[in-house]
């Protein structure tokens, strides 16, 4: 074992080495010191903040891992202690690009990554903006080159790793979404009207991502689609309410959840449906397993006779066949991918 990076304040310290993030706290008078090793496999995320203006010049590192804690409920506190941890950077003295390259490399591997079928979209075109007022006040966002991206954040700003490239790309008002070949990318320009100096930089790798829904635009009060990603850490913070009169507010998700918000006519929501899909599905620890089905035959046969106002008023679903979800649904899914059950219950199903 050998370390590779090593930070101190005042009497602590926080290293990294080839195996493990180590953080020595001396407590108390400097008797009791605690020595905290997690490994880089319970790595599971990480962000970095450049330095601000002059009153808020230091950069910053957030590291995110997935270690089991006693749940927490206190108001004002994190619900699992163990999930983040976080430094301090004199910017003077730490190049934070540099140890961003450094954490990419052990959360991503050096390995390159097959392209997505998906990937490109918007490859050539000039953004000409979001073209609406009503998207910009929404912070909604549209697709914008991604080659132009993915030579912005290789060579203009250093976060990439070389062998990693930017397939889709999308811009709000100030922020932007990259999805690379290895990971999400959430840039945060801090400021007013994004125009302070500090960048948060928020990496997520695909493997890290459990889950993810798309909502279809809807009327014309809500005209934007939507896209939610669940991550595998728990990063909830339970906030203090503002009086003791008041009930306890609902916990903040902070960055265990991202939600996004698109402009229906300049991304095609469907398309980045199966983009998730494929890199999802495909990500190292998202393995497949063999389909076997324990059901009786007759149990999941699908239900002919008409609609019983009970089941419609209980919400309970009936079984429909599968080969006709299979082909309904054939556009929404994997090339090596088939519908095992489908149910539905009125407008809705669950396949």
């Amino acid at each position: 074992e050998k370390v590779e990076l090593a930070f101190k304040c005042g009497r602590d310290s926080f290293i990294m080495t080839s195996h493990r993030v180590l953080k020595i706290d001396v407590q108390g008078l400097g008797r009791k010191v605690e020595y905290l090793s997690i490994l880089w496999a319970a790595l599971r995320g990480f962000g970095i903040e450049t330095a601000g203006n002059i009153i808020d010049r230091d950069s910053e590192l957030t590291l995110f891992f997935n270690l089991p804690d006693s749940e927490s409920a206190a108001e004002g506190s994190p619900r699992n202690s163990k999930t983040r941890m976080g430094i301090d950077f004199r910017s003077t003295n730490v190049d934070i690009f540099a140890v961003n390259r450094f954490i990419s490399d052990k959360l991503l591997g050096p390995d390159t990554v097959a392209a997505s079928q998906y990937g490109g979209a918007m490859a050539g075109q000039q953004d000409t903006g979001s073209g609406s007022l009503l998207a910009w006040l929404g912070d909604d966002n549209r697709l914008v080159d991604a080659n132009e991206a993915n030579q912005k954040f290789h060579y203009e700003i250093p976060l990439l790793q070389g062998c990693e490239t930017v397939e889709l790309a999308f811009k709000g008002r100030r922020d932007m979404l990259l999805f690379t070949s290895k990971r999400i990318v959430v840039v945060d320009i801090q400021g007013f009207l994004g125009m302070g100096k500090k960048v948060e930089y928020l990496s997520v790798p695909w493997r890290t991502c459990t889950a993810f829904a798309v909502r279809s635009a809807g009327s014309w009060i809500d005209k934007d689609s939507e896209m939610c990603l669940w991550m595998d850490y728990d990063d909830v913070f339970n906030p203090r309410r503002s009086s003791e009169d008041d009930p306890p507010p609902p916990p903040i998700p902070r960055k265990s959840y991202i939600e996004i918000d698109f402009q229906k006519d300049k991304v095609d929501i469907f398309m980045v449906h199966n983009y998730l899909s494929e890199r999802l599905m495909r990500a190292d620890g998202h393995n497949l397993r063999p389909f076997s089905s324990p059901v009786p035959s007759s149990v999941i046969a699908p239900v002919h006779e008409g609609t019983n106002i009970l089941d419609w008023v209980g919400d309970n679903n009936a079984a429909t066949d599968p080969h006709e979800a299979d082909a309904r649904m054939r556009p929404l899914l994997q090339d090596d991918e088939h519908v095992a059950f489908a149910f539905k219950c009125g407008r809705d199903s669950f396949i």
